[in-house]
């Protein structure tokens, strides 16, 4: 097929992906969901057999209803211009075949981790009654993440009933059919176990346990050989391993593991401490009636007994010699004694081979006599009406035992299972029970008075509804049960019972404004209602006068409800304002003498009056002939100023006294 070709308007074909002798599949665009998909197209020899394309389609749209992680969904089953078609998810990977090719052989725990998840598929399948027949490492995908999924479930049946009514021949992959399909008995559920063994064998020993020149040939190993000792090829894998591969490959169904469910409990354990010195598991023998037709062969007569021979003309007869002489009285009288104890000893003889006749009879006549018809209890029983199912059994003349259980996922009437299983040959008269659903199981109400909502709906998750209304009271908490209906401990069914709830809301108030409400205010607001909490604090506010509410929680307009906590904030006026300490620095003080002075000195004294010295304190008292600067300690008080005053010659300077305010000093320290 051609890349691009649209099918159904629908699905746009990209490239070949693979084939077989069936179909050819493609990678596709699905258009409407724009997502990518694999498409199986059947081969024209296939499309012209009527029967064949309603079998195909009635399989394939059995196995749309799987739905599960480790099985590859049909999406959708078509037909365009004679083409038939099955839509199917894209698996980004390689078959289980490619990936037991490319490593040679696979652990034991990652063997153990891939088959959990076939059969976990497998099981799926069998629980909506679908057997797959074909399983293989070829119909088997592992995905990029190493997640195994099995593809064309329904499919190998589709085929095979067409195959074997035209042809009698046996359909399927060789080296993994089952013995029962090789002799082309009936197909079971324990058909797909027997591959899956087969399967667990090719992975951790990188090769089919039976090879041969044609297919018939490794069919008739299936029936008649045992299947080779995994450990002789690997002694390192654990006999608890090769144990439950001998068990899913018996010769014998019976012999085999019941269900998925028993192989996966089996399986999960193998690797268990208390199974490492497991005993080898017995390894049945293949029942010669099941594996081959006797032949007829002739039955001669023995030449030993009870002969007569006939001699020829001449022949010396030593033995039976007769003389020709005569014979005395007396002799003629014990001659008439030996001849009557001959007639009574041969009368005895004549006796016993009566009897041993008799007995060859009986031998030959009574097993057929005693034999009784064995017949097949049906697969499909599961989920039938009862009464159904006791008239498809009492039909195959088998006796019904009816056993009543519980059960929540199996409608009331209905068959939850049976034993013996489906699939299995048993005589006629056997008594089949048959376990019977009586819906789910009563239980007692609980008592959900004083729980909260949550909890209690919790608890009715698996009821028909639940049904709340609300009702204001101060005696519960928010959102208690207080009332119920049905009571506590009152029988139910839970998947049938409507649970009416109760539900505690306290009275709600509005929250009112309370800014720049003093405390007497807001107490006489809430004076009325002892189930509202005033939280007072403080905090400072440069324009709400001390005691009044400058902010509050929850705001203004917001619906509260009883036992609610309500913050209030008080002014506590504005906040004072920072005290400033003293300062005390050294101030630069420069004293100039006149240019034209002469080289002459002047006498100076300089004094300070300050936060510490209210009177002039002296600091300098010496004689300067030159320009001079000194550093003139001073403290000043916040807002109040210091003083230098300069005297020379005696007399206070004209420019004197020298003011410095706070913040002037500030600059100097």
């Amino acid at each position: 097929m051609k890349a691009n070709r649209r099918i159904n308007d629908r699905y746009e074909i990209i490239r070949p992906i693979g084939g077989g002798g069936m179909a050819d599949v493609y990678l596709a665009k699905d258009l409407i969901l724009d997502r990518s998909v694999a498409v199986k197209m059947l081969k024209e020899q296939f499309s012209k057999d009527d029967e064949f394309i309603r079998r195909f389609r009635r399989e394939a749209q059995s196995a749309t209803s799987l739905s599960h992680p480790n099985i590859v969904s049909i999406f959708d089953v078509g037909e365009e211009e004679d083409l038939y078609y099955i839509v199917m998810e894209y698996v980004k990977g390689q078959t289980l075949k490619d990936y037991i090719t490319q490593k040679g052989k696979v652990s034991v725990d990652e063997t153990i981790g891939i088959l959990q998840q076939i059969i976990s598929a497998v099981k799926n399948a069998h629980q909506n009654h679908i057997v797959h027949r074909d399983i293989k490492p070829h119909n088997i995908l592992i995905d990029e993440d190493g997640t195994a999924k099995v593809t064309d479930f329904g499919i190998a049946r589709a085929i095979s009933e067409a195959t074997i009514t035209h042809t009698n021949s046996v359909l399927g992959s060789v080296h993994y059919l089952s013995p029962e399909q090789a002799r082309g008995g009936q197909v079971t559920y324990k058909s797909d176990l027997y591959s899956l063994g087969v399967l667990a064998y090719e992975m951790l020993s990188g090769e089919v346990p039976f090879t041969g020149d044609t297919a018939v040939a490794v069919a008739i190993k299936h029936l008649q050989e045992p299947l080779p000792l995994l450990k002789e090829k690997d002694p390192s894998i654990p006999q608890s391993v090769e144990n439950f591969i001998m068990k899913a490959t018996a010769k014998d169904p019976l012999k085999r593991f019941s269900t998925t469910d028993e192989m996966l409990r089996d399986l999960t354990t193998v690797l268990d401490p208390e199974r490492q010195y497991e005993a080898p598991r017995y390894i049945d023998e293949p029942d010669e009636d099941m594996t081959k037709a006797i032949p007829l062969t002739s039955i001669q007569e023995s030449d030993d007994f009870d002969e007569t021979r006939m001699h020829s003309p001449g022949e010396e007869t030593t033995a039976f010699k007769k003389d020709k002489q005569k014979v005395p009285l007396d002799k003629a009288q014990n001659n008439k004694k030996k001849k009557g104890f001959k007639f009574w000893l041969k009368l005895a003889i004549l006796g016993v081979l009566f009897i041993i006749g008799l007995i060859l009879v009986a031998l030959y006549f009574i097993p057929s006599w005693l034999h009784v018809d064995e017949v097949e209890i049906p697969e499909d029983l599961i989920g039938m009406p009862y009464e159904e199912a006791h008239e498809v059994l009492t039909d195959l003349e088998l006796e019904v035992e009816q056993e009543l259980r519980f059960d929540e996922d199996m409608e009331e009437g209905h068959v939850i299972s049976h034993r013996p299983g489906g699939g299995q040959l048993v005589k006629v008269g056997t008594t089949v029970t048959v376990v019977v659903s009586e819906g789910d199981e009563p239980i007692e109400m609980d008592d959900l008075i004083g729980q909260s909502r949550s909890q209690a709906e919790g608890l009715l998750e698996h009821f028909s509804d639940v049904n709340v209304q609300f009702e204001e009271t101060s005696d519960y908490s928010d959102d208690t049960v207080i009332e119920q209906d049905p009571s506590p401990g009152e029988t139910v069914i839970p998947r049938e019972t409507i649970v009416y709830l109760t539900v505690s809301e306290r009275p709600t108030y509005v929250m009112s404004n309370l800014y720049n409400m003093t405390r007497e205010e807001v107490n006489d607001m809430f004076s009325e209602n002892d189930l509202i909490t005033i939280e007072e604090d403080e905090d400072h506010h440069s324009s709400v006068e001390e005691g009044r509410v400058i902010s509050q929680s929850p705001s203004r307009g917001t619906e509260i409800r009883e036992k609610t906590t309500v913050s209030v904030v008080y002014s506590r006026g504005p906040e004072p304002e920072e005290e400033e300490e003293p300062i005390s620095a050294s101030v630069p003080f420069r004293v100039e003498v006149p240019e034209n002075n002469n080289d002459s000195s002047y006498h100076i004294r300089i004094a300070v009056t300050d936060m510490d010295h209210r009177t002039p304190n002296q600091i300098v008292d010496e004689d300067i002939s030159a320009d001079e600067t000194f550093e003139i300690p001073m403290t000043v008080a916040p807002g109040e100023s210091g003083y230098i005053i300069l005297y020379v010659e005696g007399e206070e300077f004209s420019q004197s006294p020298y003011e410095y305010t706070y913040e002037e000093l500030r600059q100097y320290q």
